[in-house]
């Protein structure tokens, strides 16, 4: 009878490669697919705030394992980023255009005739008592502007950097809950404002992938806790902030902080 004696691999065979890590990029798909989705639904795209978000921060962690090797779905990671910024642009418009309807709203028509004051001119920014340093209160959230940077022009030293189209103005904020629950404070609701009045929204896409402070703001920050980040503003070159807008949520009033000096 033959017998088969057992096959050894020869001494030079070595253990094969680990399998891709494709997590991130696939995460980073569905997230910003489904972000992208919501983001078009009134009301309801509240919810894709946070999937655009989160699909950011993994398509930047898919890609670099993509860069590094260690990943072989760099497609699906850039198709998660760009659906994700496509996503965040819409809710940033959203937001812009409900904020614009809520502030022209006819309420000051019940007022008498007697409190008419005449409106500020165009052509120069609201005066802010609040300076640098200095804390002011929106809600249940205290902000206080420690250091303004101008003359930006480029983010990042990866494949992940972004350049303005003018200029990046960063703000770096603290922000304190002064409340009694939990609060999460949105970058994308801030608003800068320069001498000639004319309002910059954040960047927030810049912000999150190269600025890692800016991380920060989208952490719930518990009662008497604080967080520190840069909020991040592209505008013309040359500009001159005057002073900044800051809100605990897009449905506040803000409080408003000057920056020149």
């Amino acid at each position: 009878m033959t017998q088969y004696m057992p096959q050894y691999p020869p001494s030079g065979y070595y253990p094969p490669p680990p399998p891709p890590q494709n997590g991130f990029g696939v995460a980073a798909f569905v997230l910003g697919l489904l972000g992208l989705l919501f983001s078009f639904i009134p009301i309801i795209g509240l919810i894709a705030w946070p999937l655009v978000l989160l699909a950011l921060v993994f398509a930047g962690l898919g890609l670099a394992r993509a860069r590094d090797g260690r990943a072989t779905n760099k497609g699906m990671a850039i198709s998660g980023l760009v659906c994700a910024l496509i996503g965040l642009a819409i809710c940033i418009l959203y937001a812009a255009i409900f904020s614009a309807a809520v502030s022209s709203s006819p309420s000051s028509a019940s007022r008498p005739a007697t409190a008419y004051a005449a409106p500020a001119p165009n052509n120069s920014a609201p005066a802010a008592s609040a300076g640098i340093g200095t804390e002011v209160q929106d809600g249940s959230l205290a902000f206080t502007v420690t250091d303004v940077k101008t003359g930006v022009r480029v983010l990042g030293d990866s494949f992940l950097r972004t350049e303005a189209q003018g200029m990046y103005v960063l703000v770096h904020v603290n922000v304190r809950n002064i409340g009694s629950e939990s609060q999460t404070f949105m970058g994308a609701n801030q608003t800068l404002l320069d001498t000639q009045g004319r309002e910059f929204t954040t960047d927030s896409s810049a912000a999150l992938m190269n600025v890692p402070d800016s991380e920060s703001f989208f952490t719930p920050i518990n009662p008497g806790n604080s967080v520190k980040g840069v909020l991040v503003f592209d505008v013309p070159e040359g500009l001159s902030p005057a002073s900044i807008e800051l809100h605990e949520s897009m449905f506040s009033s803000g409080a408003l902080v000057s920056l020149a000096g």
